[in-house]
């Protein structure tokens, strides 16, 4: 069951992860407001663009050309352009997490048990806190340590997930046993027949949850897209505006022939 979750959180961690032919990895800090984006080195600002049009570089608003103002402009309209992408790509993630936990507890302990029951309460209410993270009109911080959502679908929220699940399952141990113990004496105790009819059922499970991950799949090549377009606006920005061409924001690995990784 934790495989599962885990293989719906490869999906939704890091936002932009999204599929294996593109893994993003953050080495920069990035909070997002509706009136500013800022951007953080070791958790100290770096540069922020105010108004999509704005660049304040060490608390100075820079004179731009209009090369480097629409530079400015187009950067921060790709990194908005990815939040309701992010936003979309999380609550898929826990839908098929719900759907999978459905599926597996519902063939093993019936329809309408404890467990299943627990667990989809409990994912809808991560479920309700991913959607007022990204609609309460608060900044959203990513990869910042001092900022208490910094890692909101980073590791701190893979282990809330993890938890959720992990306390669920052993709360109902005992049901599962017993469950269990039903099914091998279903088969007659031939521990063969009853591993062969687990198998069967993964196998099917596998089935059921990739022909249903396939939107997420494609919501995840989409983003992968979304993600190199923001690549190839901050390089854009980074020729363009000398005082920034140190920054990187993060690193793209596109698996891809030799899997070549950019620095971005």
């Amino acid at each position: 069951m934790k495989t599962v979750i885990a293989g719906v959180l490869l999906l939704m961690t890091g936002a932009a992860a999204a599929h294996d032919s593109c893994n993003l990895e953050l080495d920069a800090g990035l909070r997002i407001s509706e009136d500013s984006i800022e951007f953080y080195e070791a958790d100290k600002p770096s540069y922020k663009i105010v108004a999509d049009q704005d660049l304040v570089v060490n608390g100075q608003t820079l004179k731009l050309t209009v090369g480097q103002q629409d530079a400015v402009t187009g950067y921060a309209k790709a990194i908005r352009a990815a939040v309701p992408e992010v936003h979309s790509m999380a609550l898929g993630g826990i839908d098929l997490a719900i759907e999978a936990i459905a599926l597996t507890f519902d063939n093993l302990l019936g329809e309408k048990n404890q467990v299943s029951a627990q667990l989809t309460t409990e994912l809808n209410n991560a479920k309700g806190d991913v959607n007022r993270y990204f609609t309460s009109g608060r900044p959203i911080s990513l990869n910042l340590a001092n900022q208490d959502t910094s890692d909101f679908l980073g590791k701190q929220f893979e282990t809330r997930i993890e938890r959720i699940v992990e306390t669920s399952v052993q709360n109902s141990i005992g049901s599962i046993m017993i469950a269990m113990g039903k099914e091998i004496l279903a088969s007659g105790g031939n521990m063969q027949a009853f591993e062969a009819r687990m198998n069967k059922f993964g196998e099917q499970l596998e089935l059921q949850m990739n022909a249903k991950a396939a939107g997420l799949e494609a919501q995840g090549e989409k983003l992968c897209g979304t993600m190199q377009l923001v690549d190839a606006q901050e390089e854009q920005l980074k020729l363009a505006v000398p005082a920034i061409q140190s920054f990187n924001l993060f690193r793209i690995k596109v698996a891809d022939g030799d899997a070549a990784q950019k620095n971005i």
